[in-house]
């Protein structure tokens, strides 16, 4: 992505690295959504949940959980800006 940005002279190679950042804010939402679900996953999903560190919210959550679900949001909220800005820009200049 970097040799994409130093050849162009705007900021097209980091335009293409936000719309990655928005894929996985919003694939990492949807999972943890899902997992959320009263519904029992076998033993396999539990472990690979686990393994990429999804956890279910509840009354008995810790801080530290709840942090992380709001911070995740507040992540794709601030790709989602900085898109928009960034294609503002780039149109901007083309106008």
């Amino acid at each position: 992505m970097l040799v994409d940005w130093s050849l162009t002279s705007n900021f097209l190679g980091l335009f293409r690295l936000w719309k990655a950042l928005q894929f996985y804010a919003v694939f990492s939402i949807f999972m943890l959504y899902v997992y959320q679900l009263p519904i029992e996953f076998s033993s396999m999903l539990q472990w690979i949940a686990d393994f990429v560190g999804l956890f279910k919210i509840c009354s008995t959550s810790e801080w530290t959980e709840i942090c992380s679900s709001v911070s995740l949001v507040l992540f794709y909220i601030m790709v989602c800006t900085s898109f928009i800005t960034i294609g503002l820009i780039l149109f901007k200049d083309f106008s």
